[in-house]
């Protein structure tokens, strides 16, 4: 693929960078909405937790920061009151004592099923009126620009 270095400077409001972030924080938003609708009380942010443990099982608040590429701050915020809310749980590695696991408890295991339903619904309402192709090609698209920017972001 062609070098866009030399594009025309691009106007903010239709900039890559911005529309990424906005429909990112749009979408966030529009998710802890819902799951306050439904009286869940989880963040968009908490959600991506929960989902990254659900995926990968039981790992380290380091490890959820380089999977989801939050500050180490955010995440632990997070993990804080999704165990408070008695959503995971921190137990000590058996391979290593300085090192705690963070682990889904049964508690949120019964929500996480809502809470997956609420979040196909904003993605199916956020991409309404799109067609199948436009939609794959914008996959293609997000996951090269995701893969540049973890390339940049390792040099």
């Amino acid at each position: 693929m062609e070098n866009n270095k030399h594009q025309a400077e691009v106007p903010l409001t239709v900039s890559m960078g911005h529309l990424t972030g906005l429909a990112s924080r749009l979408f966030n938003r529009l998710l802890t909405s819902r799951f306050k609708q439904a009286g869940i009380n989880i963040t968009a942010e908490q959600w991506g937790v929960i989902l990254t443990l659900k995926q990968y099982g039981s790992i380290s608040q380091s490890q959820i920061c380089d999977i989801l590429y939050l500050e180490k701050s955010s995440v632990s915020r997070s993990v804080e009151v999704l165990e408070k809310n008695g959503w995971i749980m921190r137990v000590k590695s058996e391979t290593d004592s300085r090192t705690k696991l963070v682990n889904l408890t049964e508690q949120s295991l019964d929500v996480v099923s809502e809470c997956t339903k609420i979040a196909q619904g904003v993605l199916d309402d956020s991409q309404n009126h799109i067609d199948l192709k436009g939609l794959n090609e914008s996959q293609e698209l997000l996951v090269k620009v995701v893969s540049n920017l973890r390339s940049l972001l390792k040099s």
